[in-house]
C-alpha cells in the first residue's frame, strides 16, 4: 500500500489553514488577556479571513507563478503581512507568510527581529524565545510528514505570540513580580478586570 504524500501546494495550503486557525483561536480567548488583545480582535479576524484565500486559491490549484505560489495567493498572503505589520500585538510577525512559502520553496526560516524597542527590558527573554524559536525552525525543516509540521507550527506562533506579548509597555513599566505584572499573565486576579494602562 502506497502511503499518501500531499504535493507542496497541498502543504502550503494547510499551513494556510493552520494559520488563520491560530488566529482565530487568539479572538476566541480575549476575555481572558488584558484590553491589549480585544484591540486586536478585528486584526486577527482579518487575518484569519485572508488566510482562508490564501489556503482556498492553493488548494484550487491555479496556476502558479515560477515561486509556485498563485496570483491570489501572494496577494492575499501579502494584504495578511501588511495587517500583521500595523499590529504588531496581535503575535504575527510581519513576515509569517515564510511559513507558508516555506512548504513551496524550503527556504530556511528566519526568525524576525527583536519587536521591542531600543533598551528593552525583556532581551534575556526574548534572547531565550529566539532560542527556542531557532530549534522549532529546525525541526519545521526536517518535519517527514506534514501533520507533524502543523504541529511544530503552532508552538512556533505560540513562541511569536510570546514576543509580542513581552512588548507591551504594561510590562514594561512594571517590576518584575509586582501584583499588576503577575495578574496580567494570569497569576492572579481575573484578567478581565485588568487595567490595561496601570
Amino acid at each position: 500500500m502506497t502511503a499518501y504524500e500531499p504535493t507542496e501546494r497541498v502543504r502550503a495550503a494547510a499551513r494556510a489553514a493552520t494559520l488563520a486557525d491560530i488566529a482565530r483561536g487568539r479572538t476566541l480567548i480575549v476575555s481572558a488577556w488584558s484590553g491589549r488583545k480585544r484591540m486586536h480582535v478585528a486584526e486577527l479576524l482579518d487575518i484569519a479571513d485572508l488566510l482562508d484565500i490564501v489556503a482556498l486559491s492553493l488548494y484550487e490549484g491555479e496556476p502558479t507563478r515560477p515561486g509556485g505560489i498563485c496570483d491570489s495567493a501572494r496577494l492575499a498572503l501579502a494584504d495578511a503581512e501588511a495587517t500583521a505589520a500595523e499590529t504588531p500585538g496581535a503575535g504575527f510577525p510581519a513576515d509569517f507568510g515564510q511559513y507558508v512559502a516555506h512548504a513551496l520553496d524550503r527556504r530556511p526560516l528566519a526568525v524576525p527581529a527583536r519587536p521591542g524597542p531600543t533598551g528593552w527590558s525583556h532581551a534575556d527573554e526574548d534572547a531565550q524565545l529566539v532560542a527556542a524559536l531557532d530549534a522549532l525552525h529546525g525541526h519545521l525543516d526536517a518535519a517527514a510528514a506534514e501533520p507533524v509540521a502543523l504541529a511544530l507550527l503552532e508552538g512556533v506562533f505560540a513562541l511569536h505570540g510570546k514576543r509580542a506579548y513581552l512588548t507591551q509597555p504594561f510590562l514594561r513599566l512594571t517590576p518584575p513580580g509586582s501584583p499588576h505584572e503577575l495578574r496580567a499573565r494570569g497569576w492572579g486576579a481575573d484578567a478581565d478586570q485588568l487595567d490595561p494602562n496601570p
